[in-house]
C-alpha cells in the first residue's frame, strides 16, 4: 500500500462516519421505533468500516515511525476498539476509549508532520466521551426503558463521527505532503 490509496482510503473511511452520524442523528431524535434493529446494523456496520479504515490509514501514515514499539502497541490497541465495535456497537465508551488511545499511541510514535491528524482522530474519540457523559448529566432527552438517555449518546456519535471526517480529512492532506 502507497500513501497513493490514502485519498481513497479516507474517503471510504469518511462515508462511513458520515453514516454513523447520521445513525447519531437518528438515536437523538427518534424515540425508539419498531425499525431499530436494521438502523443499530447500519450504524454498527458503518462503525466497523469508518474505525477499521481510520485505523488502515494510520497504520499507513506512521508507518515511517520514530518508535516502531509504541506503534504497533497503538494498532493492537485500535484493534481491540475496532474489535470492540464490531462485538457491541452500543458500548459507545468502550470503543471511543480503546480506538482514542489507539491513535493517540499512533500519534505519539509517529514524526511531527503526521502528528497532527493522528492526534485529532485521537481527541474525536476522548472527546466523543466527554460529550457522553456531559448529555447523560444534563439529562437530555428521554430515559429510555432501560434508564439511559439515548439522545445523549447519539450527540455523542454525531461529535465522534464528525470530527472524524475532519481528522481523516487532514490523514489524507497528511499523505499528500509525505514523501511517496
Amino acid at each position: 500500500m502507497t500513501t497513493r490509496t490514502l485519498p481513497r482510503i479516507g474517503l471510504v473511511a469518511g462515508l462511513a462516519w458520515l453514516v454513523v452520524a447520521g445513525s447519531g442523528m437518528r438515536d437523538a431524535m427518534a424515540d425508539g421505533d419498531a425499525n431499530w434493529r436494521a438502523a443499530y446494523a447500519v450504524f454498527s456496520v458503518a462503525l466497523v468500516v469508518g474505525a477499521v479504515l481510520g485505523l488502515v490509514g494510520a497504520s499507513q501514515l506512521s508507518r515511517e515511525s520514530d518508535r516502531p514499539r509504541l506503534r504497533v502497541a497503538g494498532l493492537f490497541v485500535g484493534g481491540v476498539g475496532c474489535a470492540v465495535a464490531l462485538v457491541g456497537a452500543w458500548a459507545l465508551p468502550a470503543w471511543m476509549a480503546l480506538l482514542g488511545a489507539g491513535f493517540a499511541m499512533l500519534a505519539g510514535a509517529t514524526g511531527v508532520g503526521s502528528r497532527r491528524a493522528l492526534a485529532a482522530m485521537a481527541a474525536a474519540q476522548l472527546l466523543g466521551i466527554a460529550v457522553l457523559i456531559g448529555g447523560i448529566e444534563a439529562e437530555i432527552g428521554p430515559i429510555d426503558d432501560y434508564g439511559d438517555y439515548p439522545a445523549a449518546g447519539g450527540v455523542a456519535v454525531v461529535f465522534v463521527a464528525l470530527t472524524m471526517m475532519a481528522a481523516l480529512g487532514e490523514l489524507v492532506r497528511g499523505a499528500e505532503r509525505a514523501p511517496v
